[in-house]
């Protein structure tokens, strides 16, 4: 596969940037942030390249700078090109996001009165992107190799999420091939101060906001619970997580859905009749 390590952004990609920090027109500035996150998601050279000139520093500091819920539309799009940045498999990127502080910052939003919903569905997804594990990979002619790169629950990819057993002695098999390139703590070591995992148990009432959250929306309950399920790395982490009580909150969830669904079913065969 083609390496952009090196890579800087072209002349006209330059000018776009600069356009993100340009005192103008709101909308222009939202057009700007919606083209950048366009081409981070269609490119890897350009993720590669916009990160190595600083975009990721700008993009946080336009989120603390409107961060007011008079800017909802602008937000949104500086929250969803962040998260185009944040579903990267280079860790190099995602952890400074982390190390600028874009989780917290994200929840102190979260925190406040939102009445868009839109805005509160951004923010989730954007956080559920820092806690879903990411796979690279690197190709040769003959063979494909994958790697861990994220320090969130190994387990949750490629297969459906298992509750890990009491001793933590059976773990869920992993598809994955286990080669020596397969680092066992998940290449963790150096970046531990910055685990998404660990932000989210420092602060509890991080864990209120969450649930708090669960009744704003079909998208906002999957996001929260893909988060969830995503912080149960060992049997220590989930007993924290019963011991919040967040799984009353989840079970209320499912029965709330499905007997919606059923009442959705049983309207739908009254109509058909």
């Amino acid at each position: 596969m083609p390496s952009y390590d090196d890579d800087l952004p072209t002349q006209e990609e330059e000018i776009l940037l600069k356009k993100l920090v340009e005192n103008g027109e709101e909308q222009q500035r939202i057009r700007a942030i919606t083209e950048v996150k366009n081409l981070v998601i269609g490119s890897k050279r350009c993720k590669t390249a916009f990160f190595r000139v600083g975009t990721a520093e700008t993009l946080f500091n336009l989120l603390k700078e409107f961060s007011s819920l008079n800017h909802t539309e602008l937000l949104i799009e500086i929250i969803d090109c962040i998260s185009s940045f944040v579903k990267s498999n280079d860790k190099n990127i995602v952890n400074r996001l982390i190390e600028l502080g874009c989780i917290q910052h994200l929840f102190t939003l979260l925190s406040l009165e939102i009445d868009s919903i839109n805005l509160c569905e951004s923010c989730l997804r954007c956080l559920r992107s820092f806690f879903l594990p990411k796979l690279s990979s690197s190709s040769s002619s003959s063979t494909t190799t994958f790697s861990q790169v994220d320090y969130s629950n190994p387990f949750l990819t490629p297969i459906p999420f298992v509750l890990l057993c009491d001793q933590d002695t059976h773990k869920p098999p992993s598809s994955i091939t286990q080669s020596e390139q397969f680092s066992s703590t998940t290449e963790l070591t150096s970046n531990e101060q910055y685990s998404p995992i660990d932000i989210l148990f420092e602060n509890s009432q991080l864990f209120d906001i969450l649930i708090r959250l669960l009744s704003v929306s079909k998208s906002s309950q999957l996001s929260i619970v893909e988060i969830l399920c995503c912080l149960c790395v060992n049997n220590e982490r989930q007993k924290e997580l019963v011991d919040k009580n967040i799984i009353p909150a989840i079970m209320h969830l499912l029965v709330e859905n499905i007997n919606d669904k059923q009442q959705t079913y049983h309207n739908n065969n009254k109509i058909s009749l």
